[in-house]
């Protein structure tokens, strides 16, 4: 009896004094499921942005506070998420690239985006200046979130290659 009682003893005291796992950080076992959670934060981002962009060139002020406000909302959730996800397996270049892209959202959302929309509320009062401080944001908007995008990209690639994770690239319907 003893001899077996050895064993489960040793056995309790090496999984008790194993590392634990933060209660607060959400945590993931598979590959795609880590993936998937990041992906898909992404994706409602930019389809809040998407919609910020065709309420810009299509809807009133109201339709474009609302879907800004979203955008941000969104931007802001997104960061929280990623603050709350925990390595994959000691990896944490992609959450980290995935957390740049989303910051760089929520940041401009609070200083680029709010003085475009501002820009944008002038409606017919707005003068060429104005038009050429939106094209300036829009343009320094564009080369920054690529090049965040970009090393997204490069990051999950080699997530997916070094946890041999199949990438499938969705196709438009």
């Amino acid at each position: 009896m003893k001899k077996i009682f050895l064993p489960i003893i040793g056995t309790f005291i090496l999984f008790s004094c194993g590392p634990k796992k933060d209660p607060n950080l959400t945590y993931f076992e598979k590959a795609e499921e880590y993936n998937d959670y990041i992906i898909k934060e992404q994706v409602e981002l930019f389809a809040a942005f998407d919609e910020f962009i065709h309420q810009m060139e299509t809807g009133n002020m109201d339709q474009l506070q609302a879907s800004f406000d979203k955008l941000y909302e969104r931007s802001k959730t997104a960061v929280e998420r990623m603050e709350k996800l925990a390595d994959f397996k000691k990896n944490t270049e992609f959450r980290d690239k995935s957390k740049e892209l989303f910051i760089f959202y929520k940041t401009q959302c609070e200083t680029d985006l709010k003085e475009m929309l501002t820009l944008f509320e002038k409606d017919t009062l707005m003068t060429e200046a104005d038009q050429i401080r939106i094209e300036e944001i829009a343009n320094a908007f564009d080369n920054t979130e690529k090049k965040l995008n970009d090393a997204l990209i490069a990051a999950q690639e080699a997530f997916a290659k070094k946890f041999n994770l199949e990438l499938v690239e969705d196709k438009p319907l």
